[in-house]
């Protein structure tokens, strides 16, 4: 009796502990602020390197001039991207709050010169960038850590205009992440919290 109520309550506890693991999520928060332009008639931006809090950062080049808007995340890390593109080069995916960002729903393309991925090319633009809309781009670090990137974009008299409002990163390599939001369980962890809960209740309903 003794053994099977140290039992009990060892799963209890190790239930309460994984739930704790979890709601702590594993994410990491960043904040972020700019505002960039590029499109008909106007100068190129310089490249210009962008801050992911502790994920790094990446570039924002539009290229040799002002009808580029390329992105690039060095060291080998990369943004997801969807399977259209223009003189090879990929446009980014706009993920919406709540779609989760990771190994299942990341697009991998790789467009030439170091990756660099795009919402303009020679002025034409396909997929979200062609009209105005929010939404969150998805990136992955070398390390294999997913992350979200908010951001606003306005598309009007054929200039293309972004501006990063927020963003956040999982600290575990590989774990899924939720635009705008947190990690997602895995389905193992998921499964030990369950038996976990499922070993507590018995040991209250045993005690009562």
């Amino acid at each position: 009796m003794i053994k099977m109520t140290s039992l009990r309550t060892a799963c209890a506890g190790l239930g309460l502990a994984l739930v704790a693991g979890l709601a702590g999520a594993d994410v990491v928060p960043f904040s972020m602020s700019g505002s960039y332009s590029q499109g008909s008639g106007m100068a190129d931006l310089p490249a210009t390197t962008i801050g992911l809090g502790g994920a790094g950062s990446f570039t924002l080049d539009p290229g040799s001039s002002g009808t580029y808007f390329d992105f690039k995340r060095p060291g080998g890390g990369t943004f997801s991207t969807i399977n259209t593109q223009i003189s090879g080069y990929y446009f980014l995916r706009s993920y919406a709050a709540g779609e989760v960002i990771g190994t299942g729903n990341f697009g991998s393309q790789v467009s030439p010169v170091d990756d660099w991925d795009t919402i303009l090319v020679s002025g034409s633009t396909a997929g979200v960038w062609g009209s105005s809309n929010s939404g969150y781009l998805g990136f992955e670090t070398a390390a294999g850590n997913f992350g979200w990137v908010e951001y606003d974009f306005t598309r009007s008299g054929g200039v293309s205009t972004i501006a990063f409002l927020r963003g956040a990163y999982s600290d575990v390599a590989g774990a899924d992440i939720v635009a705008g939001g947190a990690t997602v369980p895995e389905p193992m962890s998921i499964g030990l919290v369950g038996l976990a809960l499922m070993a507590a209740g018995v040991a209250r309903r045993r005690r009562a």
